[in-house]
């Protein structure tokens, strides 16, 4: 629980395995900014453009579902490498499919694949890190952000030029082929094997882990509901232009990004339960400001504060939930690729469905209720007690 104190050491296989983790929330996130101009382009409803979210995350429950036994036969090289190189013929499906269901089913291969990558580079900055993973797994996630704010800018940015918001997935196609010229023979392989032995007597994950997988779900739910909505709602309740409510997304981004930053420098010294704490509150700030905004001014300070809260959640929900579950690292990530892949399904596509029918204003107070809990859950998480690895 308590964070490492101990010099912490970062390998060849964790820059690859951070440049990787920039790679899926590059293309994770682009979906967010790039909406609007598709929603244009092919004349879709709030309900129907939010099937591209839902499919990208139905393939991240098919994944919490089976990933830990795809792992378990490829082994963890071939699951990350396949992983990026499916998520980039998702990505290429969406970008040449003529009409909504080329596009949908391209964001499902990307889901899919994205959630094979991102499970493996957990365990293996779990496995390669130890106490330690908890800094590794959360400065991985400042590369995301630093990835998710590129992401935002060059879907403004190749818009604007007159390019087309397509030409926003070169250049991760660029990072992944420079990614594997430099990183391909890295070996992987960590405790799999003895875990499986270990899976096959061991109990259930126990109960502090599962509060825990509930906080991570909750503030996913959140991060996501403002990262692929947040521009439509800057462009329709605060105001700004298409192309100026893409970029500002930025603005959210790179609070999570400083937010990252943050968290990872204070995990080393912190326990990772207190910090959530304190990341959720500060997010529990922030959102009625945006939420309430009357113009551009107030509508940024509320999304810079939520960001900012909200961008350490994920990382230290999965640092804190995986020292939960000592000896069960494959199943532990595996459980929590399919609560977060869940979270991305449910919870943009239920904004969206409200915002059809109340607007995009009223659709986005379901945030608040989604943080309270997430608060409540975590002090409870903090008294649960914490398991012991089993013997053998």
């Amino acid at each position: 629980e308590a964070a490492s104190r101990t010099v912490f050491t970062r390998f060849r296989v964790t820059w690859a395995t951070y440049g990787l983790v920039g790679y899926f929330a590059y293309l994770e996130t682009v979906l967010g900014p790039l909406m609007p101009f598709l929603r244009a382009e092919q004349g879709l409803s709030y309900t129907v453009a939010s099937l591209h979210f839902s499919a990208f995350a139905m393939g991240g429950v098919l994944v919490g579902l089976i990933g830990e036994r795809v792992e378990g036969r490829w082994g963890r090289t071939m699951t990350m490498w396949g992983g990026a190189a499916g998520m980039a013929a998702g990505a290429l499906l969406l970008t040449l499919a003529p009409a909504a269901p080329g596009t949908i089913s391209g964001t499902f291969v990307m889901g899919f694949f994205g959630s094979l990558l991102l499970i493996t580079t957990q365990a293996v900055l779990s496995d390669r890190h130890g106490t330690g993973s908890v800094v590794a797994i959360t400065e991985s996630n400042v590369a995301a952000s630093a990835c998710a704010i590129l992401a935002s800018l060059a879907v403004g940015f190749f818009a604007a030029s007159g390019l087309g918001w397509r030409s926003a997935f070169v250049p991760p196609m660029v990072a992944l082929v420079l990614l594997v010229a430099n990183f391909r023979g890295e070996p992987l392989e960590g405790t799999r094997r003895e875990e499986s032995a270990r899976r096959a007597t061991s109990s259930g994950l126990p109960r502090r882990f599962w509060i825990y997988w509930g906080v991570l779900v909750l503030g996913v739910s959140v991060e996501w509901c403002i990262a692929y909505w947040g521009a439509d709602f800057l462009e329709n309740a605060v105001g700004l232009g298409r192309s100026g409510a893409a970029a500002a997304l930025t603005t959210f981004f790179v609070a999570m990004l400083a937010g990252r930053i943050t968290g990872s420098r204070l995990a080393r010294a912190l326990p990772g339960a207190t910090l959530l704490a304190g990341s959720l509150v500060l997010a529990l700030t922030g959102f009625p400001l945006l939420w309430l905004a009357a113009g551009p001014v107030g509508g940024l300070l509320g999304l810079s504060l939520t960001g900012l809260g909200v961008g350490s959640v994920y990382p230290l929900g999965i640092s804190v939930a995986v020292s939960s579950a000592p000896g069960r690292l494959e199943t532990a990530t595996a459980r929590l690729a399919l609560g977060t892949a869940g979270a991305i399904l449910v919870a943009p596509f239920v904004l969206g469905a409200l915002a059809d029918l109340a607007g995009i204003t009223g659709a986005f107070g379901i945030v608040l209720p989604l943080l309270l809990i997430a608060v409540a859950l975590t002090l409870a998480g903090h008294r649960a007690p914490m398991p012991h690895i089993e013997a053998g």
